[in-house]
């Protein structure tokens, strides 16, 4: 059972030096490009909340 486990981390910490890790400019941009979207997509659903809000206030 621990060699299992001593073998599963020594894989684990093999595999982990093969990984290609993304630069500081990179994660910097990737969580720039998220958040914009997210603002984006916050403003959209904002106003389609707006005019059903709206709609619903005429029906009523």
């Amino acid at each position: 059972m621990l060699r299992r486990v001593i073998r599963y981390l020594q894989e684990a910490r093999a595999e982990l030096s093969r990984v290609t890790w993304s630069s500081r400019e990179e994660i910097v941009q990737s969580t720039e490009a998220v958040l914009l979207f997210v603002l984006f997509a916050m403003v959209i659903l904002g106003l389609y909340d707006a005019v059903f809000r709206f709609l619903m206030g005429l029906i009523r």
